[in-house]
């Protein structure tokens, strides 16, 4: 893992970069220079676990640029569950249910994200609290789009266990 200076990144790639991703859609340009420049930007290599079941989630993260592939670990074998793409965040759920990682997050490329703590989070509700809303619209609209992702996967499941097609 690779620190990078959020303020650089934003300098190289531009506001209308970073307020092109769903999650930070809408917001200033000083709210996102300021969670680049206090949150955590760093780059992983393909390959490399951003975290494992148990770790403490005292956060959440954007991928800036690249793909995060998330395994659950289910009788003695682990699953993709999901690809997390750029603008995307991760965490968020495990960060907000006050849990621990539940899973293995890696990298499937050489990927850039932000770290947002806690303490960060709760700081931008204080500061900011017009762009804290538009962020939390922005996490929940995403959250709503894997609930519906999920649904669909029951209700495909729910029809081949009814047809008596279900895989074995």
């Amino acid at each position: 893992m690779k620190t990078i200076a959020g303020v650089e990144l934003l300098q190289a790639w531009g506001a209308d970069y970073f307020r092109a991703l769903s999650t930070f859609g809408a917001l200033q340009d000083s709210t996102i220079l300021s969670l680049l420049e206090t949150g955590q930007v760093m780059e992983l290599s393909q390959g490399e676990v951003l975290y494992r079941p148990g770790d403490k989630a005292d956060g959440f993260y954007v991928i800036l640029q690249g793909t995060i592939a998330l395994y659950m670990h289910h009788h003695d074998r682990d699953a993709l569950t999901r690809l997390y793409r750029q603008g995307e965040q991760l965490g968020f759920v495990d960060m907000i249910g006050l849990h621990d990682h539940w899973s293995t997050s890696v990298a499937q490329q050489a990927t850039i994200l932000v770290h947002i703590s806690s303490d960060q989070f709760f700081e931008l509700h204080l500061q900011a609290p017009d762009d804290f809303g538009l962020l939390m619209i922005n996490l929940s609209r995403e959250m709503a789009r894997t609930v519906i992702t999920l649904a669909e996967v029951i209700v495909d499941q729910s029809v081949l266990i009814a047809s008596g097609r279900q895989g074995r």
